[in-house]
């Protein structure tokens, strides 16, 4: 670990992980031991996303399967008299949640990958707390019963099964997850430089548009129009590019391997049309970019993306304006609305629930309802405030 990885995680335990901590023995009702191995919890190209997967992968989880179990005292009792200690750490990068998730001995332990699957924060919490659920009151009682082990195993082999196929996900549904909203930040980057001439130093990593605005780039891949192919930045051994400006495209390398996505592991392939604003999509948002900008060379179109405050600033937040830019996006481009909305809502930070055939999502006294028919196309989406009755 480098001492910028170093720097960022000593960050995220003094400001960050306080509030946490005071969260799970709220939720436990009582102090819980946690082992936090804060060393193993890194992977250095992917430093950036810790403030953001940390908690999704290893805390949150925890305080909602706490809140579950601690309904009442009971259960309470139960968690303090059964749990032992809570181990977090990442020996093995593992994302599969039957061996990234174990509850043996009284120790409920951690053993995950910092940034694979962090999404996927309901699984986690749903996975601890059946292992709760099942080995609680075994190890509160000490008598463990071979019985109960094997019915135990069997659950759990239907449970590896199904987390399997659940896992399985296709190039194209990362691309109707991330649409919505990589299209709002194309949007952002667009006005900010309209009308202005760009220039691009790939050895320092700098993308400059008029005199004053620098930008920070990744480099993505490239697409040669005479040869018909698509490269992927971090298998380009010819092109000399730093490997620091390499991150972003590791980032979709790892998501690749972890969903088993031939064409984001596949280094180089043939193509009749530019895929780059495809994967540049996927990628400007699973490695939360602000934009992603080609630039056209002779012949060859570099796609990178771009890490920008200024541009971050400007992002929708308004929940009328996010149900116009939604509603422009459905008028001008085809994607499943149903389903893309749900993900641009929740990565707006909104409460999403599925009632029927619509979708409400709430985030603080704000609400935004959509309307599908159904075949999931939009209807209507409309906002409104959440009324409180006295």
């Amino acid at each position: 670990m480098g001492l910028k990885e170093k720097r960022i995680i000593q960050a995220f335990q003094k400001e960050l992980f306080p509030a946490l901590e005071t969260e799970i023995n709220t939720a436990a009702g009582f102090t819980v031991p946690l082992n936090i191995s804060w060393n193993t919890l890194m992977e250095d190209r992917f430093s950036h996303l810790y403030n953001d997967t940390f908690p999704k992968i290893y805390f949150l989880p925890l305080i909602e399967a706490f809140k579950a179990i601690c309904v009442d005292d009971m259960g309470v009792e139960l968690l303090k008299a059964g749990l032992k200690e809570v181990v977090i750490v990442n020996e093995n990068d593992e994302h599969n949640l039957d061996r990234a998730i174990t509850f043996e001995d009284a120790v409920l332990k951690i053993d995950h990958s910092p940034i694979v699957n962090a999404d996927n924060v309901d699984r986690r919490t749903a996975r601890i707390i059946s292992l709760l659920e099942d080995k609680l009151e075994e190890f509160a009682e000490g008598t463990p019963a071979a019985a109960a082990e094997t019915a135990t195993s069997e659950t759990e082999n239907k449970q590896a099964a199904t987390e399997e196929q659940e896992n399985k996900v296709s190039i194209q549904e990362l691309y109707n997850q991330s649409f919505v909203i990589s299209n709002e930040r194309q949007v952002i980057f667009a006005e900010t430089v309209k009308g202005l001439d760009w220039n691009c130093d790939m050895l320092e990593g700098k993308l400059t548009y008029g005199t004053d605005k620098v930008f920070d780039i990744q480099v993505i891949g490239t697409y040669s129009e005479n040869e018909k192919s698509w490269l992927w930045a971090w298998g380009n051994t010819q092109g000399g590019i730093p490997e620091k400006f390499l991150q972003t495209s590791l980032v979709v390398k790892a998501i690749g391997e972890a969903y088993k996505i031939e064409d984001m592991i596949t280094p180089k392939k043939e193509f009749s049309s530019d895929p780059g604003a495809y994967f540049s999509t996927i990628a400007s948002s699973m490695g939360q970019e602000s934009c992603f900008v080609p630039l056209v060379f002779k012949g060859l179109t570099v796609y990178v993306t771009i890490k920008s405050e200024e541009l971050d600033n400007k992002a929708i937040t308004e929940p009328a304006l996010m149900c116009s830019h939604f509603t422009e996006s459905a008028a001008n481009y085809r994607f499943p609305h149903k389903y893309s909305l749900y993900f641009y809502l929740k990565g707006k930070g909104y409460d999403v629930e599925l009632p029927g055939n619509n979708i409400v999502a709430k985030k603080g006294d704000d609400q935004i309802l959509g309307i599908f028919d159904l075949k999931g196309k939009i209807m209507k989406i409309s906002n409104s405030k959440i009324t409180v009755q006295a």
